[in-house]
């Protein structure tokens, strides 16, 4: 009698370890998604402050630097908010990377020194 369930328990067997194994890669790339998000909102909120705190009036150059900066830094936020995959955050990492470059040739503009981003502090 118990011939015909040892194949029902080898596959239930196989089927557990096929789903552990699963929610096990799963849980994987969600850490590596918030590890890579949480880094990117770092650098976004260096951003932010950044163009936040720099003033720049007086200058067209400087200033048209730091409004492309801050359309950058508010599609680094719309991509941060959605992003679901190390991939997606790497990829607002790279728009907040082009947000720094534009605040640092308005700071260039007005001939002050650029802020530090976090990876040179």
């Amino acid at each position: 009698m118990a011939l015909p369930l040892i194949p029902i328990a080898i596959g239930v067997g196989v089927a557990a370890f096929g789903a552990g194994r699963k929610l096990l890669k799963n849980l994987e790339t969600t850490r590596q998604a918030d590890d890579a998000k949480a880094k990117a909102r770092s650098a976004y909120l260096q951003l932010a402050f950044a163009v936040d705190t720099i003033h720049a009036e007086d200058d067209d150059v400087a200033h048209q630097h730091l409004r492309r900066a801050k359309d950058l830094l508010d599609r680094a936020r719309v991509m941060l908010d959605v992003a679901a995959t190390p991939e997606a955050a790497d990829a607002a990492g790279a728009v907040i990377l082009e947000g720094f470059e534009q605040v640092e040739m308005a700071c260039a503009a007005l001939g002050i020194e650029p802020p530090k981003r976090a990876s040179e502090l």
